[in-house]
């Protein structure tokens, strides 16, 4: 599985509300909430006119309210990360992307799955990370939009639902994405249930490899998803311009 395919397949499979290309860099835009969805991504060589260039994407974004902000991956030359270090662009979170093949169904229980996002699976998802709704409504809007084929799985605890996470599959790739259990509930093989349950899921609809991304230092998620026989593809990480008066 090549880091070009991966990107590609993640990006298609949570799309931003609203996108623009400028030269290879993509630009995305959309709820606020999540980094992925409202970052640029520098991809080629350096271009010849730099500074116009992070000023056209600083003007893209400030304009939608938002800090310009990349996602720096492979695909991006390196000279354009040392490039925005020396502009004072801070470096946030590294992030895994990791890589397992599905070759058969796995055991899950007490897992509730849907094809889309339902009320209860965005309450649990909310409820897991600590999040009030109406701070997030874009997200939800975008959360429901997700294309098929998708799975939304809640793990159960007696009549409770302690856990969310969603599968997308796009060019026979299964995305994991939003992976989260109530604090209160953790170690207690939710996440692992869900995770299944997501793998069952690709590999019935003809998916033949997973991908999923987590921050770097999440010793105890990155450490569960070795058990479960993920891989590291490659790293990204975040630049973040810090705007005057802000």
């Amino acid at each position: 599985m090549s880091i070009d395919a991966i990107e590609r397949a993640a990006a298609a499979a949570w799309l931003p509300g609203e996108s623009a290309m400028l030269g290879e860099w993509h630009l995305s835009a959309g709820d606020g909430f999540s980094r992925r969805r409202n970052s640029a991504v520098p991809i080629g060589p350096l271009p010849n006119d730099l500074n116009g260039r992070l000023n056209a994407v600083a003007d893209w974004y400030t304009t939608r309210g938002l800090d310009p902000l990349y996602r720096v991956t492979p695909l991006c030359d390196p000279a354009i990360d040392d490039a925005l270090e020396q502009r004072g662009f801070l470096l946030e979170d590294p992030v895994l992307v990791m890589t397992r093949s599905l070759q058969e169904d796995e055991a899950a229980d007490d897992i509730v799955a849907s094809p889309t996002a339902t009320d209860d699976w965005i309450a649990t998802e909310l409820d897991a990370l600590g999040i009030d709704r109406v701070l997030v409504q874009p997200w939800i809007t975008a959360i429901t939009a997700v294309p098929s084929p998708a799975s939304f799985v809640m793990s159960e605890h007696g009549s409770e639902s302690v856990g969310a996470g969603f599968g997308v599959i796009v060019d026979d790739l299964l995305g994991v994405f939003e992976m989260a259990v109530r604090p209160d509930q953790q170690r207690r093989g939710h996440a692992t249930e869900m995770m299944s349950a997501l793998h069952s899921f690709g590999y019935r609809e003809g998916a033949e490899q997973a991908y999923l991304q987590v921050v770097e230092d999440n010793d105890s998620a990155v450490g569960l998803y070795h058990s479960m026989g993920y891989e590291v593809s490659h790293r990204y990480w975040y630049r973040r311009a810090i705007l005057e008066g802000r």
